[in-house]
């Protein structure tokens, strides 16, 4: 019955309709081939051709960020904990409101007590405490915070253990400052200002060109690009360790001749677009030779800021976060997620 409709008239004139958007569909996907072939392929360096590294090598002296305080602690000293490299590991007095939320749980009630250190704040918190020199044990409970830095959901609640292993091996280079590459001992909790500046001689006093990063000393851009990239970077691995950070990486270091990254990882869509962002911008200068824009022309670290973000003119990196067509301010909402960091 309800093929009546279906003319001998209708039929040729349907059939003409799909064969005609078959030839189309045809000629478009061939065109786009060819221009593809036409296209020429960008021409590359090689990400490890340049500077040194401290693979393997002992740990250098450097100055700690308590010395660094003793001149800064007007200006930086005000702001550095309240951003988020600067809460990326604390100890527990450090954060009166996660031990509040630590607290309040029940089901947290019997290890509560040996809790001594917060791993993030801002989306998701862990839970540790010492575990001998320089190490750390990761509880298997974590917590999930809504925007107002509330708990939303705490995971693996029931049945909390501790894991001596899983901080050393998968965290410490991005958390701590100084990993011993033999021993995977952390030399300070949290990151230190030489995780970013460097091996800072106190001739920095009088020439602040010694120090990496500093205003007169930003225009590297693949060191900048290697000292980002040695934690913003995720999905790699050392070469020497088969860790996911790389081995005694210092400031300064050429971080791809120890360790090795898919470049691929830039262009696939299924990766949240916080993370291929990172990968895209650190391809551009590592694999490109691109020498702008760094890391440093949109983000203040110190000030957390995004002042110089919203000043930078419109690129293709900028349609990750933003819409290409309509209003371009707000940022499109997306869940950033982490095999490596377990959320």
């Amino acid at each position: 019955e309800g093929m009546k409709w279906m003319s001998p008239r209708n039929f040729v004139i349907i059939s003409v309709i799909l064969a005609y958007a078959s030839l189309v569909a045809g000629a478009c996907a061939m065109a786009s081939a060819q221009t593809a072939a036409q296209e020429p392929k960008r021409q590359t360096v090689d990400p490890a051709a340049w500077g040194s590294n401290h693979a393997g090598k002992p740990i250098p002296e450097y100055v700690r960020g308590d010395e660094c305080l003793f001149c800064h602690r007007n200006d930086i000293g005000t702001t550095w904990q309240k951003t988020s490299h600067g809460t990326t590991l604390r100890q527990r007095e450090e954060a009166p409101e996660l031990s509040k939320l630590l607290q309040s749980q029940a089901a947290l009630s019997g290890v509560a007590p040996q809790v001594q250190f917060f791993l993030g704040s801002r989306h998701h918190v862990r839970f540790l405490k010492k575990e001998g020199f320089g190490k750390l044990s990761l509880l298997s409970a974590k917590a999930d915070l809504r925007p107002d830095r509330q708990l939303e959901s705490l995971i693996g609640g029931d049945k909390p253990t501790w894991d001596k292993g899983r901080f050393a091996n998968q965290c410490a280079g991005c958390h701590a400052t100084a990993v011993d590459p033999s021993t995977k001992a952390i030399t300070l909790y949290g990151l230190d200002c030489s995780t970013c500046h460097g091996d800072v001689t106190l001739n920095h006093t009088t020439d602040t060109s010694l120090i990496w990063l500093s205003k007169k000393r930003r225009n590297d851009a693949r060191a900048i690009t290697s000292i980002c990239a040695q934690c913003h970077l995720r999905g790699g691995k050392s070469k020497s360790t088969g860790l996911p950070y790389a081995n005694n990486f210092v400031a300064g270091d050429n971080l791809f001749q120890d360790y090795t990254a898919d470049f691929a990882k830039a262009d696939d869509e299924t990766l949240n677009p916080g993370d291929r962002h990172v990968w895209r911008s650190v391809r551009e200068v590592a694999l490109y030779g691109a020498s702008t824009p760094t890391c440093l022309s949109c983000h203040d670290v110190h000030g957390g800021s995004s002042f110089k973000h919203r000043r930078l003119p419109r690129t293709a990196m900028c349609i990750d976060c933003h819409s290409e067509d309509g209003p371009y301010k707000p940022a499109k909402a997306y869940k950033v997620s982490s095999q490596l960091c377990d959320y």
